[in-house]
């Protein structure tokens, strides 16, 4: 199953970092270098997904739209959509129900970081299945704050319980989901928890009941940042930074991204960049002009 679009749910209000989100929208704040977006998006570049539909809040359109244009200067097509009112994940799917149309489609949240040299290969893993959804499974420390996935012998999924006060298993589900079209249906079908709200663990665990769930576990490699809070932000940025200098590379560069997929040409490349005031990512990028 080929997924050729991307959603990035980006219409959260970002209390946890008030003031700071008060003033701007969280997915446009800066991690080290570049907006916390752009780790999002790249992601999906890394998948191959060149169509991309961002969800914002309505007063934040603009401001995606003065960022990221059309997407043609990196060899895509974007598309903009709010949520007039905030009723789960799951809703993003209701949301983009004529993006989507019938393809399978990935839903990233905008705030999930995924930093590593194994991770493009798991993406092209993700693309091997026929149909249904997948999910990603990653260790943490604290997999009581989300979605436990609990996996018996072979990979096989025993269970997936939503913030459980006595986890099963220390994996947890991070904000990168695949599915087919049916999730439209799924999500229809749906009724809000007790917190007002459709959960995006009920879409997984229909899937589950019907044996069409699948689950890739990411490599030790592979570091995963959920940056809900200021303390988050801050470790994120500074693991950025080293693992930059480190690997002498650069995360979440939708330009290095688009040239390394071939969607652009080098001549291309190095004239977007030629065409950005002098900043540190401007400095970043240049030493790869």
């Amino acid at each position: 199953m080929r997924f050729k679009k991307g959603i990035i749910l980006a219409a959260g209000k970002g209390t946890r970092l008030f003031p700071s989100t008060e003033a701007a929208s969280k997915p446009l704040l800066p991690l080290y270098d570049k907006p916390l977006l752009y780790y999002a998006l790249s992601n999906l570049m890394l998948a191959g997904i060149r169509e991309v539909l961002f969800i914002s809040r309505k007063q934040d359109m603009p401001s995606f739209k003065k960022l990221f244009g059309t997407g043609n200067q990196l060899g895509m097509r974007f598309k903009y959509s709010f949520q007039a009112k905030q009723k789960g994940i799951p809703d993003a799917i209701n949301v983009a129900n004529k993006f989507i149309t019938q393809q399978p489609f990935v839903l990233a949240l905008a705030d999930n970081l995924f930093i590593g040299e194994s991770f493009q290969k798991t993406l092209k893993q993700v693309q091997s299945i026929n149909s249904g959804a997948a999910v990603l499974a990653v260790k943490t420390k604290y997999p009581s704050k989300s979605a436990v996935i609990d996996l018996g012998k072979k990979g096989k999924i025993k269970s997936i319980i939503e913030k459980p006060k006595k986890p099963k298993s220390n994996l947890t589900i991070p904000g990168l989901y695949f599915y087919d079209s049916e999730s439209k249906t799924v999500v229809r079908k749906l009724k809000p928890s007790k917190r007002g709200e459709l959960e995006i663990v009920d879409v997984h665990l229909d899937y589950l009941e019907k044996q069409q769930l699948k689950v890739f576990s990411l490599k030790k490699d592979i570091k995963w940042f959920d940056t809900g809070d200021a303390e988050e932000m801050l470790e994120a940025s500074n693991y950025v930074h080293r693992y930059q200098k480190n690997k002498k590379t650069l995360v979440g560069s939708i330009e290095l991204t688009a040239l390394k997929n071939g969607w652009i040409s080098k001549k291309k490349f190095n004239l977007i960049v030629s065409k950005y005031p002098n900043s540190q990512y401007k400095k970043n990028l240049r030493k790869f002009c």
